[in-house]
């Protein structure tokens, strides 16, 4: 009951009992009629409800020139973004009074929404709302709560609409580069003339070699090509062979800070900041991400298109399925599942024999409905953020299934000690077993969850008896989790300042000791604070 509801049904009450006790007939009329109104407004929003219950009623979102469906758009974190909703009304009667409040991932923001507008049976009615992300990655919108009312506004029923929307968040410093971002989820030049240094470039072909992903085209051997049966490029002699390799941790201990994901979103910028220099130059950069084990690799190239290849496998460590990774087990996965689907598709996979007894869910029967959907949800949601780069085992359907409806697998917890130095360690090895050329090799970490440094100083040793130079960027935990304004200091106690002391100075130390051991293998290290760029500590 809204309060305009309420108001005409306290007066209805008051009007009868003041009708009875005064024996005024007149008053009691106006009691009856006003409960007869309410009595209508309650039959018409029960069959607003039954509309809304049987889905005659749905909402998409489409394209704002020609009402095509848009399943994946593209954003950049903290920019404002038109999201262009399309509300169908297929229902035997009009509604009234709708609200709309939207269910989506907790790093997506939506102004407030346009209330209380109608919709004729048959029609379809559009709006405009905006969304502003708050961390880059691949974030969902699920859905809507929509609420409608009857024609006077007295009563209000609630029910929930899908309308299932990925959006690919880059990273800020994307703004600075000399490309655009199509609502495909493909990076496009911008128009003018663009200035760079052209470190790499030659006119010497020092060899021909199979085409690698990021080769510019017109390096292509197109009469050995066609020779070979396959892509073969040019290699030419340059007057500076400069190549550098960029190893980011994605670990649990970089998705913390002030605010969540802080300590990663910082060191995605950084290599940002550093992939789009160097391909601008047209210098060859390649990527790693790593944890426990490497997680992303994509070998080094000097386009714009292969910037674009590691943007997008930036964008998709917010969307990691791998259980080496993530917190839930597949029976924990099951369970989720079936709750999503009894609100998303309103399918219950709780009501069918055989239930398995670790979940209640007839696994089965959802299994075999997920690999039956995967196809079409391919089509409709997959992209490159999803799959460029990834070097580990491909997920199963139903992982592959949440991943690209948006629902949110927690990433592992807690930092197992001692493990992400074996990451570190493949990483570092995969760049010397797979390169012949000296790279610089530029890891962002902030070494929490590190004991022992010998598996790292025999991959440091070999990388560096191969002529690699390595330098690493290091956000010091603590300086993450300073008060941001003036207002959050004010409220800050002295007990609070006692325990982040407490809590830098061990943290201090034991990152030193570590720094201290890698700058003893010849190591540069520099630590890091908020709103620092890459540029400072590496002189490119």
């Amino acid at each position: 009951m809204s309060t305009r509801g309420l108001w005409v049904f306290v007066g209805a009450l008051i009007f009868i009992g003041a009708g009875a006790f005064a024996e005024r007939p007149v008053l009691l009329l106006m009691g009856e009629v006003m409960v007869g109104v309410l009595a209508i407004s309650f039959l018409l929003c029960v069959v607003a409800a039954l509309a809304l219950d049987r889905r005659f009623v749905s909402i998409v979102c489409a394209d704002a020139e020609d009402d095509k469906l848009r399943h994946i758009s593209t954003a950049v974190r903290g920019e404002e973004k038109q999201l262009h909703i399309v509300i169908r009304n297929d229902a035997w009667i009009p509604l009234y009074g709708l609200q709309l409040k939207p269910y989506a991932s907790e790093f997506l923001a939506f102004e407030d929404i346009p209330e209380h507008f109608h919709i004729p049976s048959g029609v379809r009615s559009a709006l405009t709302i905006a969304v502003r992300a708050k961390r880059s990655g691949r974030w969902c919108l699920h859905g809507f709560d929509i609420y409608a009312a009857d024609p006077l506004g007295l009563l209000i029923t609630r029910d929930y609409l899908p309308c299932t929307h990925a959006m690919e968040v880059y990273p800020r410093s994307v703004q600075a580069l000399g490309v655009g971002f199509k609502d495909t989820g493909t990076l496009a030049r911008r128009h003018g003339t663009q200035r760079s240094r052209q470190r790499g470039g030659g006119s010497n072909v020092r060899e021909l070699r199979e085409y690698h992903p990021g080769d510019p085209l017109r390096n292509i051997a197109w009469k050995a090509t066609a020779r070979a049966g396959k892509l073969i490029s040019r290699d030419y002699e340059r007057d500076v062979d400069f190549s550098v390799y960029l190893l980011l941790d994605i670990s649990t201990s970089m998705r913390g800070g002030q605010w969540q994901g802080q300590k990663l979103e910082h060191g995605i910028e950084l290599v940002t900041e550093v992939a789009e220099k160097l391909c601008r130059a047209r210098d060859r950069v390649g990527l790693m991400t790593f944890d426990e084990k490497l997680y992303g690799h994509i070998a080094p190239g000097a386009s714009m298109l292969h910037l674009g290849h590691m943007l997008r496998h930036l964008v998709g460590v917010g969307a990691i399925v791998d259980p080496d990774f993530c917190e839930w087990s597949d029976t924990e996965l099951v369970t989720r599942l079936a709750d999503y689907l009894m609100i998303q598709e309103r399918l219950d996979f709780r009501r069918t024999e055989p239930v398995d007894p670790d979940t209640g869910v007839n696994r089965d029967l959802l299994e075999r409905w997920v690999r039956g959907t995967l196809p079409g949800d391919m089509a409709r949601y997959d992209s490159g953020a999803l799959r460029d780069g990834v070097v580990v085992n491909p997920p199963s359907a139903l992982r592959q299934f949440a991943q690209l409806r948006g629902l949110a697998i927690p990433y592992r917890i807690e930092a197992r000690l001692g493990l992400k130095e074996r990451g570190l360690q493949e990483s570092i090895e995969k760049v010397v077993t797979s390169t012949r050329s000296s790279q610089l090799i530029v890891v962002v970490t902030d070494l929490c969850g590190i004991t022992s440094i010998d598996l790292l100083t025999r991959a440091i040793r070999l990388a560096k008896l191969k002529g690699h130079t390595l330098h690493f960027l290091v956000p010091f935990t603590p300086a993450y989790h300073d008060e941001v304004n003036g207002d959050e200091a004010s409220k800050a106690t002295e007990r609070y300042h006692i325990a982040r002391e407490l809590f830098a100075i061990p943290e201090r130390e034991e990152r030193l000791r570590i720094a201290g051991n890698l700058r003893e293998l010849n190591v540069r290290v520099d630590f890091l604070k908020p709103g620092q760029t890459a540029m400072q500590f590496l002189g490119l």
